[in-house]
């Protein structure tokens, strides 16, 4: 993480470096800069100071979630630090080994000077100093040369001096510490609901390994022999009523010798290799966490990192093609209004036009299909601690208009008979009479009904790379490509010149590795950072009703009959 910052010179000549609270980190009412004096006048010292400062204030920006200008200010005060020794008055950089250095900001009036670096180089001093020279204020004097220093034998590359004081701490504190922080990032809405007692369950296994050790004195060679020995860790291991009090390494000596034994006297499975890749996963995201407090050495999550690639190694979703569109759509039971739930039309249809979760179509309320000032209808994806709706995470609060197809197919009028109901009460319901599931949500109804029900059992779609999920793929692959034919530029092209449709789409759609113009988390644009981002609802339908599915013929919604239910003929 960078943040941004540069130096301003006040009308009595003092430099002050300014720095800006990331959007995602500020609160609403706070401001989004502030100033900090470098107390000189000197621009060399000045620089040297901001970039001193610059590298404290990332530091706090990483170790706390939610930033204020007062708290931010008051930390840099307190670690400010003030040049103890005259500085050299140029610019020193050490380019390769021995004496191969190079000097900057040379001026007629440092012949003096550099005659005292060659001198204290020669010592042996120079490479001890030269750390400080960038905070040296220009001497009124020549300084005289530091006395000899020893030469120090370099630290191991654990030792405490190479770290910050958390490295002592225990992995057992760090992982209570980084679970709160999940758990406040959850509170925030960055991450889902469910998320943090996963990670919970998942880092129960390194706990149990390396929990008294602490973090700073864990070497690669650890994290090696973990991820072998994690391959035998037991599956449903909560189910097995041997593997009770058991600490992780006895479990693994049993799985190994088999003589852990399941329920039917078989012994035990271990965790395929999708769990495997979880496992490790969170293990390596909690070592970053530690990373970035300086607790461990960079270099210790080299090579145990998963590959996005590997992590779903035989689950890879994919888009579904045209002809299972046409199946899905263009099958009797849409033809012939077979359905007897409004969700069954309605949930799909919506899904391949507005590329949204299976989740934040049905947790939709009646008050979250609403109309600008122009009269163009939008959905509103978005959650509050109130309501029981949730978003992945904080690029999942989106607005998305209503594409033509939909209002073609009876969407508006279904939504406004949905109001009639309430009208009255002055209530706003669920659009499509779906109730919370404790586990997953508005979406366990739908998501089960198509992926069992109608696309597996009906459809004899049999395929296990495509879902449900299926629709966002198709979504943000068909518009991206609409996109780029409208515009006439490649992909490549596209996406460094960031182009207006670009970045509507990644508003419309949110994060998704579908396409290069919707991967990558944390990617705020200058013109799409806030809620409602700066684009109309108009340029956005404008772009969102380019997107066409040729060949695939939809059917229009027909109103389920009272009290008639009708059964799919599997």
């Amino acid at each position: 993480m960078l943040s941004s910052s540069y130096l301003q010179k006040s009308r009595n000549g003092v430099y002050f470096a300014r720095f800006v609270i990331p959007a995602h980190q500020r609160s609403p009412t706070e401001s989004r800069d502030f100033k900090l004096s470098t107390g000189t006048k000197d621009p060399r010292h000045a620089k040297s100071t901001a970039r001193y400062l610059r590298v404290l204030f990332d530091s706090y920006l990483m170790e706390n979630a939610t930033v204020t200008r007062t708290s931010a200010i008051a930390y840099l005060q307190a670690r400010m630090k003030k040049p103890t020794t005259p500085p050299m008055p140029f610019g020193v950089k050490i380019k390769g080994q021995g004496f191969d250095i190079e000097l900057t900001d040379l001026g007629p009036e440092d012949v003096g000077n550099m005659d005292d670096l060659i001198e204290g180089v020669m010592n042996g001093v120079a490479r001890t100093s030269l750390s400080t020279v960038a905070l040296w204020d220009r001497p009124a004097e020549p300084a005289p040369a530091p006395p000899p220093v020893q030469e120090v034998h370099a630290p191991a590359i654990n030792e405490p001096g190479r770290l910050s004081p958390a490295a002592s701490k225990t992995v057992g504190r760090l992982v209570k510490e980084y679970l709160k922080y999940e758990e406040e990032r959850a509170t925030e809405k960055e991450i889902g609901v469910k998320k943090v007692p996963q990670v919970r369950t998942r880092l129960k296994p390194f706990i149990d390994r390396f929990s008294a050790r602490h973090v700073g004195t864990l070497t690669p060679l650890d994290l090696e022999q973990y991820r072998k020995d994690l391959a035998y860790y037991p599956k449903n291991i909560d189910k097995l009523p041997a593997a009770a009090g058991h600490p992780f390494d006895t479990l693994i000596k049993r799985v190994r010798a088999k003589t852990l034994l399941g329920r039917d006297g078989q012994p035990a499975q271990t965790i395929t290799q999708n769990t495997l890749d979880g496992y490790l996963t969170v293990a390596a995201n909690f070592l970053e966490f530690c990373k970035r407090q300086y607790a461990v050495n960079p270099s210790l999550l080299d090579g145990f990192k998963v590959k996005t690639t590997q992590a779903r190694k035989g689950v890879t979703r994919r888009a579904f093609n045209q002809k299972e569109l046409q199946q899905i759509f263009g099958s009797d039971y849409y033809r012939d209004g077979l359905y007897n739930r409004s969700y069954q039309y309605w949930i799909i249809h919506l899904a391949a036009f507005t590329g949204a979760r299976v989740n934040e179509l049905s947790q939709l309320t009646t008050s979250d299909v609403k109309q600008d000032d122009e009269g163009l209808w939008y959905f509103n994806i978005t959650a509050t601690e109130d309501d029981g709706k949730t978003v992945k995470n904080e690029e999942s609060r989106r607005i998305i208009p209503v594409h033509q197809k939909l209002i073609e197919l009876g969407f508006i009028e279904y939504v406004e008979a949905k109001r009639a109901e309430v009208e009255e009460a002055g209530m706003s319901i669920n659009l499509f009479d779906l109730n919370k599931a404790k586990a997953d949500g508005y979406g366990k109804a739908a998501s089960q009904w198509f992926n069992t029900k109608y696309l597996r059992d009906y459809l004899k779609v049999d395929d296990k790379n495509v879902v449900f999920h299926s629709f966002r793929h198709r979504f943000i692959s068909s518009l991206a490509q609409a996109i780029l034919d409208a515009s006439g530029l490649s992909e490549e092209t596209a996406n460094k010149e960031r182009i207006p449709e670009a970045l509507i789409l990644r508003r419309l759609a949110g994060h998704s590795v579908a396409h290069s113009m919707t991967a990558g988390r944390g990617q705020f644009d200058v013109h799409t950072d806030t809620y409602t981002g700066a684009f109309s609802i108009k340029s956005m339908k404008r772009v969102i009703d380019r997107l066409d599915y040729p060949g695939v013929e939809f059917f229009k919604y027909q109103v389920p009959a009272d009290g008639v239910k009708k059964r799919m003929c599997i």
